[in-house]
């Protein structure tokens, strides 16, 4: 499963580490303007969203609005993503 994780660069490596040892494939954000940001997640297959932080209204808004377009879902703990 392809995964983007929404977070500080700081706090998603071990959050990458741990998804690739199950499998998937993670790219890292933040992504910049979130329509842009969107665009390309949905061009880059991403099939789910793994936001880590609360206080980022940006990444907030890019995971709202990705999940609107696509339906795809978006997790705030590792232990919702299917292995």
């Amino acid at each position: 499963m392809k995964i983007a994780i929404l977070s500080a660069a700081d706090v998603a490596g071990w959050y990458t580490a741990t998804l690739m040892e199950r499998g998937h494939e993670v790219t890292i954000g933040p992504f910049g303007h979130a329509p842009t940001a969107v665009t390309g997640m949905i061009e880059d297959g991403i099939e789910g969203v793994l936001i880590l932080t609360e206080d980022d209204d940006n990444l907030e808004e890019i995971a709202a609005r990705f999940t609107r377009a696509t339906g795809r879902p978006i997790w705030r703990n590792m232990t919702e993503i299917p292995r």
